[in-house]
């Protein structure tokens, strides 16, 4: 399973709780080769993911600064690979999201995947 398919599965978690098997089905249509034990290991050791009562796997609602920081992902990564300054960052952000420059970059820092360099210039982490 690649890091992108872990995020849209954590995503995933966050809208609605889903069955393992639910889960299990979505890993192997994205073409991963983990076997059951891996993703039920994958799924108690991810950070916010809980599995209920009835054995569905549900993960925490995403607060202001994760949604802020998907947004800012979403926008970096639609600039195609090329680094951007910030403001360029900002104004790809969804309308409802106000944020500052100083801000997107403190958020960049701290997220994985992305990463700042150079002159405050902000690209997808290699």
């Amino acid at each position: 399973m690649t890091p992108r398919h872990a995020e849209d599965l954590i995503s995933a978690l966050k809208q609605k709780p889903r069955t393992f098997d639910e889960l299990y089905e979505r890993v192997r249509l994205s073409g991963s080769a983990w076997t059951r034990d891996q993703l039920e290991l994958f799924l108690l050791c991810a950070p916010g993911v809980q599995r209920g009562g009835s054995g569905a796997f549900q993960a925490q609602a995403a607060s202001a600064d994760d949604e802020l920081a998907a947004a800012i992902a979403d926008a970096v990564r639609s600039f195609g690979g090329r680094p951007v300054p910030a403001v360029h960052v900002r104004a790809r952000l969804p309308q409802h999201l106000v944020t500052t420059d100083e801000q997107v970059l403190a958020i960049v820092h701290r997220t994985a995947g992305l990463e700042v360099f150079g002159p405050n210039l902000i690209r997808i982490a290699r």
